[in-house]
């Protein structure tokens, strides 16, 4: 246990190190995307009391006037205004992601519960959303995380608090909350759920009163009504409307999304880790179905799910290598 406790150390300071060279060394060579340039802004906002939902954002040599994220995205980045770039944040958040994937890993046993934390850290895509890019996923992605990971220890209060800020920060993370609930209530802790509606309702009904048409079109309509992007192309329908020409409107695409969460449901209503695994199987499916643009920084949730497969995987060939007497007991305590 002590040797997992340094290995998983290590392996922070690692992604850490790797972020901040990106973040010093490799980003100032590349504009900031509009995203950055947004979240930048918004938190200022609140903090000047008004509403990011009917701000006009000066991005570049033009202005935005959607505001497309959730309310906590802005709100958990305050703190980091004080370091004049909220990418820390980002890379703060990743930590967050890091811890979680081992605890729930363990939370299963795995003698090789930090290798899913290593894939994470190493991983380009996470290292460019972070630090390059500065996109702003990893904020929802962080909250989900450390909720199933208290979920899986039996935390659930804790679990159902930080689903809220989840659901409260990312628009495809918030569309799990069935799932959660539904688990929740085959544990006889439907209960401890209720507090995860409470703390969204808490962060976004205020935003929501003061501008609500605006709320609803920025935060849910836009991602329906927006144009197909030339970065868009990772989404069902930019590959339909590329390929056949033919646009697939908003209702086939929530049925195709509909029908297989509820299979995903029936499935995985049984085992914890067909339950984690139907919230990564879900949150890539929403990536992918719903939204007009498919932009690659969507799936860094699911992504994130997905690092768990690599101590499953390590702890088979661990305990193969060890039955054939190739190696030593590494990962035993």
């Amino acid at each position: 246990m002590r040797r997992d406790i340094w290995l998983l150390a290590i392996i922070i300071i690692l992604g850490v190190a790797l972020r901040v060279a990106v973040l010093v060394f490799i980003a100032p060579f590349y504009p900031p995307i509009d995203v950055y340039v947004v979240d930048q802004q918004a938190p200022r906002t609140i903090l000047n009391l008004q509403n990011p939902y009917d701000y006009i954002f000066s991005v570049h040599h033009y202005t935005l006037t959607t505001f497309a994220y959730l309310p906590m995205v802005s709100i958990y980045y305050i703190p980091f205004l004080v370091l004049g770039d909220i990418r820390y944040g980002n890379i703060f958040a990743d930590v967050i992601i890091m811890l979680a994937l081992y605890w729930i890993a363990k939370s299963f046993n795995c003698k090789t519960a930090v290798y899913s934390s290593f894939a994470f850290a190493v991983f380009p895509i996470s290292l460019w959303l972070t630090s390059g890019a500065a996109t702003n996923m990893m904020i929802g992605t962080a909250f989900i995380m450390l909720s199933l990971a208290m979920l899986l220890q039996k935390r659930f209060l804790f679990s159902s608090v930080l689903l809220g800020l989840a659901v409260a920060s990312n628009q495809l993370v918030a569309l799990t909350l069935p799932l959660f609930g539904y688990y929740f209530w085959r544990q006889g802790k439907f209960k401890a759920f209720l507090p995860s509606l409470l703390t969204a309702t808490a962060i976004t009904l205020p935003f929501f009163l003061l501008s609500p048409s605006k709320f609803i079109y920025s935060t849910i309509l836009f991602q329906f009504v927006r144009p197909l992007q030339a970065d868009g192309r990772y989404s069902l329908y930019s590959i339909i409307a590329t390929s056949l020409h033919v646009q697939l409107n908003t209702i086939i695409r929530v049925i195709l999304f509909i029908v297989p969460y509820l299979l995903m449901a029936f499935w995985s209503r049984q085992r914890r880790d067909l339950f984690v695994l139907s919230i990564g199987v879900i949150l890539f499916w929403a990536a992918f179905v719903l939204p007009i643009d498919g932009l690659y920084n969507y799936f860094l949730p699911s992504l994130a799910v997905g690092c768990l497969v690599f101590p499953f995987f390590g702890d088979w060939v661990d305990r193969k290598m060890q039955d054939d007497k190739l190696w030593p007991h590494f990962f035993d305590d």
